[in-house]
Formats: structure tokens, sequence, C-alpha cells
């Protein structure tokens, strides 16, 4: 691909239009996979897909490249949207821990928080009184249905699990969430990193408000890591990726692909780091550009 063809959409966003054309112009080639983040990306305020992206991205499908979904969320979060897509594929789910195929469930790389690190971490937070989830796959375990826990379930569409006690279970997590407010948050990253150094990795992003999430991951887990194992499992070079995030856990995968693009919506640091800033997810800014780079 070497040029882009006036569309409609870049008739109407000529700025964003002419600026994606200048990046085509560089890859030759053209594009062979594209990765995208979901919640703040992909899905509206209204966390549900719009027409206009369903389109997008099958138009995408149709002309062979590859549609990749790359989420902090479990795969249970995920195949509603999927099967709305109608482009079964392989899912990277929580952020890099779980790599799976949305249809027929096959498993490429699932990764576990050791139960030493995970119980660790669960202990500080409940000594401040915070909520936590103990990911399994797709369970999402619970001591307590906490208002932000059912938000949690109705955000994502996914149901809650009771345990008396997390010391009930002997299953190590996929990934462990922790929500509260960003310094208490910080203050249980900062000490278990004192105790288990780098034998674990971690999320930590804004929610709501002043509602962050602390996500504890397996060691070496990312979300950009995951969307690159993918992509040399289907003998795609990282150069020929195109990314859309909108939040920290974002920064590796736009940093590590050909072209990273932010959300008009985005953290400021993933804005400076992308290659581009389209519109915001409220605006089907994931739609726009890729009409934009595809020439849908």
């Amino acid at each position: 691909m070497s040029q882009v063809s006036q569309n409609p959409t870049q008739e109407k966003y000529p700025q964003l239009g002419g600026e994606l054309a200048r990046l085509l112009l560089r890859k030759p080639g053209g594009y062979k996979l594209v990765a995208c983040d979901m919640d703040g990306t992909l899905l509206g305020r209204d966390h549900q897909l719009s027409a206009r992206t369903i389109r997008a991205l099958q138009g995408v499908a149709e002309r062979g490249i590859t549609v990749l979904l790359a989420t902090g969320r479990m795969m249970g979060a995920v195949r509603e949207h999927a099967e709305l897509l109608g482009i079964p594929g392989i899912v990277v789910s929580h952020n890099g821990a779980l790599v799976k195929h949305s249809s027929n469930d096959t498993v490429y790389v699932h990764q576990t928080v050791p139960l030493p690190i995970a119980r660790h971490a669960v202990a500080q937070a409940l000594v401040k009184g915070l909520v936590i989830h103990w990911n399994c796959d797709d369970d999402v375990l619970v001591t307590a249905r906490h208002p932000l826990s059912l938000r949690f379930s109705v955000e994502l569409g996914v149901p809650l699990q009771e345990l008396a006690a997390f010391s009930d279970t002997e299953q190590e997590p996929t990934s462990l969430l922790i929500m509260g407010g960003r310094g208490q948050l910080e203050e249980i990253l900062n000490h278990t990193r004192s105790v288990y150094g780098q034998q674990f990795d971690h999320v930590l992003i804004p929610w709501f408000d002043d509602v962050w999430q602390l996500q504890l991951l397996p060691a070496e887990t990312s979300k950009g890591k995951g969307v690159l194992a993918v992509a040399a499992l289907l003998g795609i070079e990282a150069d020929d990726i195109v990314s859309f995030g909108d939040s920290y856990n974002d920064l590796d995968m736009i940093a590590a692909t050909g072209l990273g693009v932010a959300m008009g919506n985005a953290v400021e640091e993933l804005k400076r780091t992308a290659k581009f800033v389209t519109l915001s997810h409220d605006e089907d800014g994931v739609a726009v550009a890729l009409e934009v780079l595809f020439d849908l």
C-alpha cells in the first residue's frame, strides 16, 4: 500500500486522514495485524461496540488482516464482543497472562501468580479494607459483593463467585485485582516488590473518579509481550502491527508495534509514546483510523 485514496472519512477529518496517509507512505507493504485494547479504546463509555466499529474491524478482517483483541479482561468478558464482531481468533487476556482462542478455547499461554505473592498482597489489601478479585481464567472469586465488585461485574458482564476467605483456595490466580485509591495501591505494590522483587509483574491504571486498579501478574507478563508472542506465532513482524490503546497498560504495546495509535481519551504518557492520536472511544476513534488506514 503506497498511498491512501481519498474517502469520506478523510474528507470529514482531513487533518487526521492526512497524517495517517503520511505515516502509510512509510509503510509500502501495509500492515498485517491490528491489535486493539477494549475498555476505553474499542468500547464506548457504555462498554459496548458501536456498529461503525464492528463494520471497520470486519472490513479489516475481510482484507486478510488479523484482528487481535488485547485486554486486561478475562475471556468470559470478551466472548460476547468477539461474537458480535464475528471474527473468531486468538485473544490476549489478563494483560497477557492468558492467551486463548475465542471460539475453540485453545490455550497458547497461561501463566499464574505464585501463591505466596498473591497471599502477601491480599493480606495487605485486607488490612486497608480494599476490594480484591482473585481471577482464575474466567472465574472472579470474591469474599464479599462490594459495590465496586458489583460495578465491575456489570461493566464486564461476568459473574462473581463468593468464597468464605481467599485462604480457602489453593489455585494460583491468573491475575490478582485490587481496587482502591492510587496511594494505597502503590503502598501494596511497593511492599510486595520489597519482598518478592521481580518475581511478578503488574498493571496500575485508573478506573473511574479516584478509584484505581492494581493487577498483579505473572513475571515477564504484559499486554505488549502477549501481542508480540501472537504475532510471532503467526509469522508477523512487530513493524507490521497497528495497535490501539488508551491507558498505562498499553504503553509497551504502543511502543513496540509498527504503528502505535493512542485514543483521544488516552492518558498523556501514552499519547506521547504513540505515533498517532485518533479520536476518542466515544467518537469511534478506532473505526475512523481504520477507515483511513485500510481505505474502508
